[in-house]
């Protein structure tokens, strides 16, 4: 008997609101800033980069843990009457949150922070009851602490609205809600990704063997490195030296990440090994996408943390790494995985295979055409009008992933959502 698909409704909806709303926003600012098009207001800038750490990655972390945790413990998926809470609260705050952007109604917007923070609290706790066999404490703290890092900067964000709409002021600063998508990103998003590799590495590196003593560190250095960021956004901070530590936590947990792959053999040739079942070309390649955008990624932090203690603006630069992050590891990593999972979990081959490799090219020429912004920061002006290209590029590789999906989920006998 198939096992139930509990990851539909988390997927579609943290596809959907990759597609509808967080993607279609960024290609916005890109043509807003390369395009002379309408100004971007600052409540949709925000609204962009909440969607996609909060409503894309967190949604979709909530829905696939559902299936990788049982298989940590040996126990059988199930249907979690629990889980029906974070997800009826993401879809009411998501909603919400758009909603109130767009009235604008900051009260609403307020809300939706706590219903998302509520969310991703009561996520952390189903992580901690289904991770109790003793021989996975580690991983149980780990993977706890990461969805505390989601639920936490939500709590962030609702006593930063709160205190606003109280005092009557605007809605928070720029600082302080980079703070919280700064504690999502790394502490939660990335947490949660290097946690998955501690147990589940095999399944996507073939020669993957998890370092223990550099797993150990990870908890640490990752609270680190946001809280280096953090301080970057201290009142009074010269600019300079505000970009300098923002560089310096993210080069923090970048140097992090890089290590402990570069530890637990993510470029260790496989020779002779066995390809993996299911696993095609194009998925592989992605995959290799994501690692040379995080290498890439890494170097870029370092040059933009010492230019920017030289006095240099490196806004250009810390955009695209953080791009690099966003779009060339994470997103590449969320289309390879969802390619590899979903005829496994949905028991079928992909509708349409054939969009692995769309979205293979897709995705590697949007990055690099995001990347390319430094080049118009140094002179290259002819680059400028396809820079806004890549977020169609990068929307048109996510779609891939959301058709077969759907397309498989309607071919299934006896799915239901």
């Amino acid at each position: 008997m198939r096992e139930p698909t509990v990851y539909r409704p988390f997927a579609l909806l943290g596809l959907t609101a990759a597609l509808a709303c967080g993607i279609p926003l960024g290609a916005w600012m890109l043509a807003w800033l390369y395009l002379g098009v309408a100004a971007v207001p600052a409540a949709w800038i925000q609204l962009h980069a909440h969607v996609q750490i909060f409503g894309f990655f967190g949604t979709l972390i909530m829905g696939v843990a559902q299936h990788l945790l049982p298989r940590f413990t040996g126990r059988p998926v199930s249907r979690s009457l629990f889980m029906r809470w974070p997800l009826g609260l993401q879809v009411a705050g998501l909603a919400l949150r758009i909603v109130g952007t767009a009235a604008p109604r900051p009260e609403m917007v307020l809300i939706a922070s706590a219903l998302q923070a509520a969310a991703f609290l009561l996520f952390a706790a189903w992580v901690w009851r289904a991770l109790d066999p003793r021989p996975l404490l580690f991983l149980r703290w780990h993977l706890t602490v990461s969805s505390a890092w989601l639920g936490g900067a939500c709590v962030l964000e609702t006593w930063l609205r709160a205190g606003a709409l109280g005092a009557g002021a605007p809605p928070p600063a720029v600082a302080g809600l980079r703070l919280v998508q700064v504690m999502g990103l790394f502490g939660g998003v990335l947490g949660w990704v290097l946690g998955v590799l501690l147990r589940a590495g095999p399944m996507f590196l073939p020669r993957w063997r998890a370092p223990t003593r550099a797993a150990r560190a990870l908890p640490g250095l990752l609270a680190l490195g946001v809280g280096v960021a953090a301080a970057s956004t201290a009142p009074g901070l010269r600019a300079e030296a505000g970009l300098g530590l923002a560089g310096l936590g993210q080069l923090i947990v970048l140097s992090t990440a890089a290590g402990f792959l570069l530890l637990g053999g993510a470029l260790t040739p496989a020779r002779g090994a066995i390809p993996m079942a299911a696993r095609s070309p194009e998925e592989a390649r992605i995959f290799r996408v994501a690692m040379l955008s995080g290498g890439t990624a890494v170097l870029g932090s370092g040059a933009a943390v010492a230019a920017a203690w030289a006095g240099f603006d490196v806004r250009l630069l810390a955009d695209a790494v953080r791009h690099l992050l966003t779009v060339g590891v994470l997103t590449s990593v969320v289309v390879a995985m969802v390619f590899r999972l979903v005829p496994v979990l949905e028991g079928q081959a992909l509708p349409w295979p054939g969009l692995r490799r769309v979205a293979l090219w897709s995705l590697a020429a949007g990055i690099v055409l995001r990347t390319a912004e430094v080049l118009v920061g140094l002179g290259w002006l002819a680059l400028a009008p396809w820079i806004p290209l890549s977020g169609l590029l990068v929307w048109v590789a996510v779609a891939c992933v959301e058709a077969n999906l759907v397309a498989a989920i309607g071919a299934a006998r006896g799915g239901s959502l």
